[in-house]
């Protein structure tokens, strides 16, 4: 074999071993950075889907907050209503009982006021008899 000048012996061999291992460690560099920069865009786009989702709780939240305090209202309605009832179905059975004591003061009044009637007739044929 022949040396080239300058060269060690046995050395040609080691350079391309240390050029092999220098591409073999460019290429797991290379892979190393695409798969960096797929987590990073995986990253981005997680970061997005979390800020809709955060967006997505808001809004959930802020119609959550609406519909509970929509129901509280119709709840108090729905109890001045049921109050209201009450008071109202209260009145009505005082005027039922009221209504039932005239009916029977009439009915002793509209007794009483036949009594005198068929008094007065009597008077007044008496009357007439007389003349």
């Amino acid at each position: 074999m022949a040396d080239k000048p300058g060269m060690v012996p046995g050395s040609g061999d080691d350079a391309g071993g240390i050029m092999a291992l220098l591409e073999r460690v460019a290429g797991l560099m290379d892979g190393v950075q695409a798969t960096q920069q797929r987590m990073e865009e995986r990253q981005l786009e997680l970061e997005s889907t979390v800020k809709t989702i955060q967006a997505d709780v808001v809004k959930l939240t802020s119609d959550h907050a609406n519909t509970s305090s929509t129901v509280d209202r119709l709840l108090e309605k729905t109890r001045k209503v049921s109050r209201h009832i009450k008071d109202v179905r209260v009145r009505v059975e005082n005027q039922n009982v009221r209504v039932k004591k005239v009916e029977a003061t009439q009915g002793d009044l509209l007794a009483k006021n036949k009594f005198r009637v068929v008094i007065y007739q009597i008077q007044l044929m008496f009357c007439c008899v007389l003349f």
